[in-house]
């Protein structure tokens, strides 16, 4: 079999990047051919074998006039159909796997795979099939937003949700209402994968009469992390204002509880002045690897308490990789994972005296009985050979019809 991945960024640059080459580690074990098409850049770190590359888009470095240029081709390329056909003649996948391609590739590419008779199938990562701005969240009123799942993509525009600005929240909702309009989903997607109920019950709303497998992610363990359980919470992941890390602070900052914080982002200097003086909060920086996941599989309960919606966390599967529970925000991907009281705790992180007593009550509970909930859920659900398997069975059933 010869299955060509689709991907705009060819190094792992967030979640979608990491998990799309750990499968593409495991399909050639299995002896399945790989290749990559996605944009040209120096931090790559696969092959552009027949050269074929898309050119480099950049939305953060650009004058006005290349902003005005810009501006069709994030919505349609035929530049990224003729260098995509390079591959697709070369290479000759039996199927495309498709991750993110929206903006920087476009989807003015689906037709000229599928007039090739090559079998499309597309894992969702985030949820621009129905939100413009792929978040869900309007980070001008910091407060999550769903308007464009059921109504018009021009409330991105009312809104201006790609970062304030009018001009991008122009051409982000245009993308969406031409592609939709033309029926590009429907037409040219064999099959989608989302990690997640929450997500794929959000894109159905869009495209009812497609058919979703959901297959949660996966990641492998470490063999040399120790698996000691500290007494210790943590959080995780960016510092920034939608992972409600500021608010996490404060209700710790009343218990008697240790709270480690591991990340980096813009939120950096805030927290640490917030938590300037206060003796049982720590903040470590970044961390990765061996290093990283010590603290994860150390930790009495890694925290996650995001106020945005979240696909499928992989800082949840990770913690479980190491039979740590999770508590966790009461909404959208985390539901997925966590079983409430058997795996961790779904709580509601904006009553914020209300978790004080929570944390306090959960604190005192064994957590053997989780631990073991925890290896059970993990081997039938989130172990890379099963992952594989559901996978390939996705391929084949698509090939066959």
């Amino acid at each position: 079999m010869r299955i060509l991945l689709i991907n705009k960024f060819l190094y792992p640059k967030g979640g979608a990047e990491t998990y799309m080459f750990q499968l593409s580690k495991a399909l050639e074990d299995k002896g399945i051919d790989i290749e990559y098409w996605g944009m040209q850049d120096n931090k790559n770190i696969v092959k552009d074998t027949y050269n074929s590359f898309a050119k480099n888009v950049s939305y953060h470095k650009r004058t006005h006039s290349t902003k005005l240029a810009q501006a069709w081709h994030t919505i349609y390329s035929s530049e990224n159909k003729k260098r995509i056909s390079i591959i697709l003649d070369a290479f000759q996948p039996d199927l495309v796997h498709l991750h993110n391609y929206n903006f920087q590739l476009t989807p003015s590419i689906l037709p000229e795979i599928k007039k090739r008779g090559i079998k499309i199938v597309q894992t969702i990562h985030d949820s621009q099939m129905v939100c413009p701005y792929h978040r869900l969240y309007n980070f001008q009123k910091d407060t999550v937003c769903t308007k464009c799942v059921s109504g018009s993509f021009f409330n991105c525009i009312n809104d201006r949700c790609f970062d304030g600005s009018f001009s991008k929240s122009l051409i982000g909702a245009a993308e969406s209402h031409y592609y939709h309009r033309l029926s590009y989903y429907e037409k040219y997607i064999d099959q989608f994968i989302s990690p997640s109920h929450f997500l794929a019950g959000l894109i159905q709303k869009r495209l009812k009469n497609k058919p979703f497998e959901i297959i949660p992610n996966f990641t492998e363990k470490l063999k040399d992390v120790s698996d000691n359980k500290g007494n210790y919470y943590l959080y995780y992941g960016r510092i920034s204002n939608e992972k409600g890390i500021l608010e996490l602070t404060e209700v710790f900052k009343e218990l008697p509880l240790q709270l480690m914080i591991i990340g980096k982002g813009e939120l950096e200097n805030v927290l640490k002045k917030n938590i300037e003086n206060i003796d049982n909060i720590q903040f470590l920086g970044s961390k990765f690897g061996e290093d990283l996941f010590n603290y994860v599989s150390g930790a009495r309960y890694v925290i996650q308490p995001s106020k945005w919606y979240e696909n499928c966390p992989m800082t949840v599967i990770e913690a479980f990789t190491y039979g740590t529970p999770v508590i966790a925000s009461n909404h959208s991907g985390f539901k997925d994972l966590i079983k409430h009281e058997q795996t961790g705790f779904l709580l509601n992180f904006k009553d914020l005296n209300k978790l004080k007593e929570q944390f306090l009550k959960i604190d005192q509970i064994d957590t053997d009985q989780l631990k073991q909930n925890i290896g059970v859920f993990y081997r039938e659900n989130l172990q890379k050979d099963i992952h594989i398997s559901k996978i390939i069975k996705v391929y084949q059933q698509v090939l066959e019809e």
